[in-house]
Formats: C-alpha cells, sequence, structure tokens
C-alpha cells in the first residue's frame, strides 16, 4: 500500500468515497476544495483506491482531519492507520484533531486504537448528532 496525493486518475473512486460519508451533493465542493490545497492523500493498493483522507493545516493553526473513508473492503487492514500516519508526518503543527459523529462506534474505537483523545464536542449541527472531537499531540 502506497499513500500519495491524488492523482487525476482516482479522482472517480475519491468522490465515490467522499460521496459514502458526505452524500453526493456535498462531496464534489469538498473534494475540490481540498485538492486545490493539495491536501488530499489517497491510499493506493493493488492500484486501486482503498481509501481517502482530507485534511486542513488552518484549523486554529492547528492540523485537522476532515474526511476519512475506507472502501468496504479494505477495512480492518490497516488502510486508516497509514493515511493517519502520512498526515501526521507532514503537519506542520504537533496538534492534531479529527472528528466523528457520536453514533459512529467504529471510529470512535478507531480514533482511541489511534492514540487520540476525547477533546469536546459540537451540537446543534443538521445531521442532529453531536459531532465528537479527539485530539492528538504529535512528537516535535
Amino acid at each position: 500500500m502506497v499513500i500519495r496525493h491524488v492523482q487525476p486518475s482516482d479522482l472517480a473512486a475519491v468522490m465515490t468515497l467522499a460521496a459514502e460519508v458526505l452524500g453526493p451533493e456535498r462531496a464534489g465542493p469538498f473534494v475540490r476544495s481540498h485538492l486545490e490545497r493539495h491536501h488530499l492523500l489517497i491510499a493506493d493498493a493493488d492500484e486501486a483506491v482503498a481509501g481517502v483522507l482530507a485534511y486542513r493545516t488552518d484549523w486554529f493553526q492547528c492540523t485537522l482531519v476532515s474526511l476519512v473513508c475506507v472502501r468496504e473492503d479494505s477495512r480492518r487492514r490497516g488502510v486508516a492507520r497509514a493515511l493517519f500516519k502520512a498526515v501526521e508526518q507532514m503537519s506542520p503543527s504537533p496538534r492534531l484533531f479529527s472528528s466523528t459523529e457520536e453514533t459512529n462506534a467504529v471510529s470512535i474505537q478507531m480514533h482511541t486504537a489511534l492514540g487520540f483523545s476525547p477533546s469536546g464536542y459540537i451540537d446543534n449541527l443538521p445531521q442532529g448528532y453531536r459531532e465528537l472531537l479527539f485530539y492528538k499531540r504529535l512528537a516535535p
């Protein structure tokens, strides 16, 4: 598995994965905005997109993972771990944040396994669920 930035030939697979989490109407603008900043990584497994991670480095002077999605047939194989490791290595800040809905038990468990700690939550979002924030201090 290789972690790399998105190439034009990856876009259809990235859009499909992003749409699974964000919905088809939000996936296009989201992916385009992260592409423009070069803040979109994929896990390339056997020349296929196994997972995608979008991040930003301007969130309160910290790095925030704004999307992580792994293809269903590639889950529980270290894809998300490899994507997070890559963003940790390129983060300009020693503070890494990520989030998930309070109903996503698998994601909560993954964040814990990756060394994240609970950092708070956001209420009153349109989807009706709390968004749980996670924090990880990176080595300088």
